[in-house]
């Protein structure tokens, strides 16, 4: 028997129906030889936490749970995910999150092995270095508003770029508006090859990015509007933009007093 077939087995076992633990009693003492970096995944096991999952490329918001961590084989197992999906598969990758207090956990994995391939329930992902607790609003955000002069030029994958206007930026990402309906073309958590903002002469952005989220707006007219979260800035460049924002300098382009809002990261 295989070491899948063993895990697998083993965690179909252990998903039967128990008992929840009362009230304060969570038992935690599955996670005593679970390092110290793995004990937020540990938690969410013993308290039997719904997570939020996505399919990279998907936009739809699946839940499951963890069975297992394996530690050992650098595996984390989750059960299936609800509502119920067939087209899941080895090598997909997924993002699972948590929310707390106004902290988040996420993990981008692939996923390494299906449950059903060893007659069990769930797939195992790949465990990732470390697990922490990070905070959503961690992010200064400077607001230009619609009438920025800033342009921002973006690309799909497969699409020639396309051109809008600058609403918000941080060290983390921006946020920008495209006249027109651009949905069809947008998908969470996807890679634009392309983004780039001239922010003055001194600083350019040239990078990639990875939507965030994305929605409809019909004021002033009819726009849709997207965040992304910056992938591979140039550190020179992310330093240099934390400077620009901190001392204000985009306030000759009506830029307004910063604020504090959701991290870019996913």
């Amino acid at each position: 028997m295989s070491f899948f077939d063993k895990l697998f087995r083993k965690g179909a076992r252990s998903s039967a129906p128990t008992k929840a633990p009362a009230a304060g009693q969570e038992d935690v003492s599955s996670a005593n030889n679970i390092p110290e970096r793995y004990l937020p995944l540990a938690e969410l096991h013993a308290q039997r936490q719904l997570l939020e999952i996505k399919i990279t490329g998907t936009s739809r918001v699946y839940q499951s749970m963890i069975l297992a961590i394996d530690v050992e084989r650098g595996l984390l197992w989750l059960d299936d995910l609800f509502p119920q999906q067939l087209l899941l598969d080895a090598g997909d990758e997924i993002t699972l999150r948590h929310h707390r207090n106004g902290e988040q956990l996420v993990v981008r994995a692939p996923i390494v092995a299906m449950g059903s391939t060893y007659d069990a329930i769930g797939f195992a992902i790949a465990l990732p270095e470390f697990v922490y607790y990070m905070p959503r609003r961690n992010a200064p955000r400077f607001i230009v508003g619609h009438q920025s002069p800033l342009s921002v030029k973006i690309r799909t994958l497969g699409q020639e770029p396309s051109y809008g206007t600058l609403q918000d930026i941080s060290t983390g990402g921006l946020r920008l508006i495209v006249a027109g309906n651009m949905l069809p073309y947008l998908r969470h958590g996807a890679l634009l090859p392309m983004c780039e903002v001239d922010i003055s002469d001194e600083l350019q952005i040239r990078c990639r990015a990875r939507i965030c989220a994305f929605r409809i707006g019909r004021s002033p007219y009819r726009h849709t509007q997207i965040s992304v979260e910056f992938i591979d800035m140039e550190e020179e460049t992310r330093v240099a933009l934390a400077r620009f924002l901190r001392e204000s300098q985009l306030s000759h382009s009506g830029l307004c007093a910063p604020e504090t809002i959701n991290s870019y990261a996913a």
